[in-house]
């Protein structure tokens, strides 16, 4: 079947239809937003190294509990944001010690380890309701 090359223009109309650049949806990116927050914790512990001596001592006990969620790559549990949180916490006790010429490593180092947490926060938060929804529409998945 041949179709026409000329299109005749009396009695016809036509349809443009615009769509903007459109973001994927969070729920549609949750391998990407997990995988941001190891990406996010591994940076931070990178930059650990940077930090004087006394820094990096006192965010040890932290770092002991993070590092092996980091290796395994699994930040989604409750053990994983809990770590991250004592991490989090321990900077927020040393930021009066931190020297001006470390500020800039160490709110990096702060800001990566926030950012694994609220992005391993969304992830878990995501699932989450997506099982509640599943429940509420009838779908039981065993506990």
């Amino acid at each position: 079947m041949d179709l026409p090359t000329i299109i005749p223009t009396q009695n016809n109309h036509r349809v443009v239809h615009f769509s903007g650049d459109s973001q994927p949806r969070d729920f549609e990116r949750l391998e990407e937003l997990g995988a941001d927050a190891v990406a996010a914790a591994r940076e931070a512990i990178s930059l650990m190294p940077l930090l004087p001596t006394h820094l990096f001592n006192g965010l040890h006990s932290g770092l002991e509990a993070l590092v092996p969620h980091i290796q395994s790559r699994r930040l989604l549990n409750d053990r994983a944001r809990l770590a991250l949180e004592i991490c989090l916490q321990d900077m927020n006790d040393l930021r009066s010690e931190v020297a001006e010429e470390d500020e800039e490593s160490f709110e990096e180092i702060g800001r990566l380890l926030l950012a694994a947490l609220q992005l391993s926060n969304r992830v878990s938060d995501l699932l989450a309701v997506e099982k509640e929804i599943g429940w509420w529409r009838g779908i039981r998945v065993p506990e």
